[in-house]
């Protein structure tokens, strides 16, 4: 099965290169290792511009869309959410490939923009749990209380949150 993929593959990379006939969307999907379900689903969404038909119905695509397709799988790995693919692939076609790459760069800067900020949330979010950790490390509760009737919720849970759960109970508390 995988000879028979690979010297499929082959004919595609060949006819691509010819530039005589289009593409199917099978073919595709072969030469960009994206499924046709995929490919037909980014069309759907508006990601990757309808391609042109065959007097039968049947898509047809060219080197633009191997490119794209290409592209969008390579930014997808790096995480670049989709509405940010958009306007790129949709105009690619028309573009320069200095162009692209422009486009490119921009998004790669927002990409690692937004990695640094997940990451700083990241730490902070380890420095929490470790903190968690420790005060479940050395807090000793009562071994006869059962959960269901445990009162003091100090070993539990993070000092501040005791604070805002006592705060919101006595708020909602009417006094006699």
């Amino acid at each position: 099965m995988s000879l028979q993929r690979s010297s499929e593959t082959q004919r595609d990379q060949k006819r691509l290169a010819s530039g005589s006939e289009p593409l199917t969307i099978g073919q595709l999907a072969r030469l960009t290792s994206i499924h046709a379900k995929a490919i037909r689903y980014y069309e759907s969404i508006g990601v990757l511009p309808r391609p042109a038909r065959q007097s039968n119905g049947y898509r047809r695509y060219g080197h633009a869309d191997v490119n794209r397709l290409i592209l969008l799988r390579r930014l997808r790995l790096l995480g670049v959410p989709l509405t940010a693919l958009t306007p790129l692939l949709v105009d690619a076609s028309d573009a320069r490939c200095i162009e692209v790459q422009h486009d490119l760069l921009d998004l790669v800067k927002i990409r690692i923009l937004a990695l640094d900020q997940e990451i700083v949330e990241l730490h902070l979010l380890r420095d929490q749990v470790e903190r968690y950790q420790h005060q479940l490390t050395h807090c000793h509760p009562d071994e006869r209380e059962s959960f269901r009737a445990c009162r003091d919720m100090s070993c539990l849970a993070l000092p501040g949150e005791m604070a805002q759960e006592q705060e919101n109970h006595h708020a909602h508390v009417p006094n006699f």
